[in-house]
């Protein structure tokens, strides 16, 4: 019996990275059809729990034992996450943005790990998710590429986004508007 019930977890598990990747690739493809350029549009995220606080921070987000202020929600085996981490890896956008975090949802440890060192985006904070189960069990996010904002731990917007220095430019100007103290808004 619990054989079958650990199976029956493995198997959900591993549905549940193909779906983030799936959802990511069609999202992609979309906006790549006809070679468009990418998209710039930002746009909220719908079910993320709002106000939601961790339980606990996996220890690889936490730089100097703070807390992100952004984490990007990239899947191992997405497209756009893949272009996602090329952005961060070569375009100024990820540079000097400090309190960004990226959080990698695979269906392996390996695999992740491969996925973050391949493309150059070991420098941010990062965490390897094994089956997304820590993003979604904490914040209901289960899409990548996505985007989760954070003020004093607490989740307060989250985005579908395809290009880093507009969703950068997006959570900046969010940010500000919100009447955080300074130092929150210059983390972001």
């Amino acid at each position: 019996m619990l054989v079958a019930l650990g199976f029956a977890v493995l198997v959900l598990t591993v549905g549940m990275v193909v779906l983030f990747a799936m959802f990511g690739e069609l999202s992609a493809r979309v906006a790549q059809a006809g070679g468009r350029p990418r998209s710039t549009e930002v746009v909220p995220l719908e079910g993320a729990r709002l106000g939601g606080v961790p339980d606990a921070w996996p220890g690889g987000l936490l730089a100097g034992g703070e807390a992100p202020s952004v984490l990007l929600v990239l899947s191992s085996a997405c497209g756009s996450c893949l272009d996602i981490a090329g952005q961060l890896r070569d375009v100024p956008a990820g540079a000097g943005w400090d309190g960004m975090g990226v959080v990698v949802s695979t269906s392996h440890e390996q695999t992740g790990e491969e996925f973050v060192a391949g493309n150059g985006i070991g420098r941010f904070p990062h965490h390897v998710d094994v089956g997304g189960s820590w993003v979604t069990g904490q914040f209901g996010v289960n899409f990548s590429p996505s985007a989760l904002v954070f003020a004093g731990g607490r989740l307060v917007a989250a985005y579908i986004f395809h290009d880093v220095a507009a969703l950068r430019a997006t959570v900046t100007g969010e940010m500000a508007g919100q009447g955080l103290p300074r130092q929150d808004r210059e983390a972001v």
